[in-house]
């Protein structure tokens, strides 16, 4: 799946970051659930939303700091969910995927969910799934290709969050939300959870 590989080298170049800023962690265009704010940046292709929170359901894998290291790490829990997609697709409440990062109470150790979004309630269909919970937050989401996850990344970590007037919400959870294969233009949207500095 080349999303998966280029999110695995994405995250390679700034997982640690993330996973610290982000710690406990589709917007999209903006849907029944988000409301967009005005605020854009001319350098970059963001939205700020406010987003209800959320479930998903999916293959989740802890990430130690070994395996941030493989490139194969993501594709891996990608490649897994897909052996579990047609059961879920039925409880799929939107057609994109999302992929969020969980803090633990390990340093340089997170949870990495691989999945789609589903009603709170949902029913798993397979033990081997895992369900969780992403909390309201608003969101600095941006929109890129695929291929440039990692510089987006590097980008809103190094450039735009530090000349922002926001500062990572360590209460909320990162993610990127991927369009289905079947859509022409599937662009890539990273959500960063955000709160005033």
């Amino acid at each position: 799946m080349q999303i998966a590989r280029n999110l695995a080298i994405a995250i390679i170049v700034l997982v640690s970051l993330t996973a610290q800023q982000c710690n406990a962690g589709q917007p999209t265009s903006p849907d029944a659930n988000t409301s967009a704010k005005p605020e854009k940046a001319a350098a970059m292709n963001f939205n700020i939303v406010e987003k209800d929170a959320f479930t998903v359901m999916g293959i989740q894998t802890r990430i130690t700091s070994t395996d941030q290291k493989n490139p194969e790490t993501y594709t891996k829990i990608w490649d897994a969910f897909e052996q579990y997609r047609a059961q879920v697709r039925p409880l799929s409440i939107e057609q994109r995927s999302f992929g969020v990062t969980f803090a633990t109470d390990k340093k340089d150790v997170f949870d990495y969910l691989a999945g789609v979004s589903v009603h709170s309630d949902a029913a798993k269909p397979d033990p081997n799934l895992v369900t969780r919970n992403i909390p309201a937050a608003r969101y600095a989401v941006f929109k890129c290709a695929s291929q440039d996850m990692g510089k987006t990344y590097q980008s809103i970590y190094s450039e735009w969050l530090p000349g922002s007037r926001y500062k990572i919400d360590a209460a909320a959870c990162c993610f990127e939300q991927y369009a289905p294969k079947e859509w022409a233009n599937r662009p890539v949207y990273i959500s960063i959870p955000i709160v005033p500095k």
